[in-house]
């Protein structure tokens, strides 16, 4: 009999909440339903103004129940549009809405609050992902290198996963040791400038950027962060990577057209991933990429143009693009209510054998 697990991600480009239901049989995950739900403009700038500036603690016990109350709100909906009873869900994976993300400094908070999440459902949440992880040693981040680590267990040739989301992160293997880290920024600051620059959410396809030049003064400087000598594991977020960064680099420079700082910033990540892929000598050729920006054409094929990699189009089991991250939140909330550990990882760089997770 099949077990259903839900997953919840919004990553920091908030673009939208996603949720997948995951078919759980033994150890086996498939993708049996997904949706996308998009943020209203008004809670987006309240989670924005809770990420940049310091509020109140009325206001974030406020921005937390709104979120918990909205994300409960689309549980409901999307399992009855799928037909899928709460009484067959046996857990949530919710990772919350990153707000500060310091494992130099041993702590990881997030927006959303679970015991709402879960009052609300009558289902138990898994939360508290990132934390658990830092608490045994590790980065906290990507978790989701974990889940890539199984689905490699269940395929012939190995897969390279490169998740392009506000942040960029990697899972590879150096030697026999799968590895899964952080490779710098992706859309976070590309959504920053079109926000800033354009008035738009993000660069369809690559378009904007495709319309301008690279700009090789920034590019080097950029490029010159000392985040980029750090070795693996390491982890990152929009605390170090920000506007203010960005604008550090560019006051050192004559103007440059928004355009060509646009164009600068997407080659600049498929730089800092490329420089990544083509750190270790793996085998097997197959890149999968996720994440928003994975359908920034530009993006990707300034990535593969750079690498020997090939680009994988399926990985079966219904899973896609789009629904990865979420699905493994569902395969991780699984793992969390088996009670089953995750032994010293290399993948985060957890120093100890560990429950990933707790349960409200």
């Amino acid at each position: 009999m099949s077990k259903y697990y839900l997953g919840i991600m919004c990553g920091t480009s908030l673009d939208s909440i996603d949720i997948s239901i995951a078919s759980c049989i033994n150890t086996k995950i498939k993708a049996v339903g997904f949706k996308s739900y998009g943020l209203e403009n008004k809670l987006k700038k309240r989670i924005n103004r809770q990420k940049t500036s310091k509020t109140s603690e009325k206001s974030l016990i406020e921005l937390n129940y709104d979120i918990s109350v909205k994300i409960a709100s689309h549980i409901k909906n999307i399992l009855k549009e799928f037909g899928i009873k709460k009484e067959s869900i046996k857990g949530i994976g919710f990772p919350g809405i990153t707000l500060n993300h310091r494992p130099d400094a041993g702590h990881s908070s997030y927006m959303g609050d679970p015991n709402i999440i879960s009052s609300r459902t009558s289902i138990p949440v898994v939360a508290d992902f990132r934390q658990t992880d830092i608490d045994a040693g590790g980065q906290g981040a990507p978790l989701t290198g974990l889940f890539h680590n199984y689905l490699n267990g269940c395929k012939k040739e190995f897969i390279t996963f490169v998740n392009l989301g506000g942040f960029a992160n990697i899972t590879l293997k150096k030697g026999r040791k799968v590895i899964a880290y952080d490779t710098g920024p992706s859309n976070y600051l590309i959504d920053l400038w079109c926000r800033e620059k354009f008035n738009r959410d993000f660069d369809l396809d690559g378009r904007l950027a495709s319309m301008g030049d690279v700009d090789i003064n920034l590019l080097k400087s950029l490029l010159k962060d000392k985040f980029f000598e750090m070795p693996a594991p390491k982890s990152t977020g929009f605390e170090y990577f920000n506007y203010q960064w960005l604008k550090k680099h560019l006051s050192k420079l004559k103007k440059i057209n928004k355009l060509n700082v646009l164009s600068t910033l997407t080659y600049f990540t498929a730089i800092t991933v490329s420089n990544e892929l083509n750190r270790y000598k793996t085998k097997g050729n197959l890149v999968y990429f996720s994440g928003g920006g994975a359908f920034n054409n530009i993006l990707v094929k300034g990535i593969l143009d750079l690498t020997v990699k090939k680009k994988l189009k399926s990985l079966g089991k219904g899973m896609n693009e789009k629904n990865l991250e979420s699905m493994a939140f569902a395969w991780l909330a699984s793992i969390r209510i088996a009670n089953k550990k995750f032994t010293k990882s290399s993948i985060t760089g957890a120093k100890k054998s560990y429950l990933l997770g707790v349960i409200y």
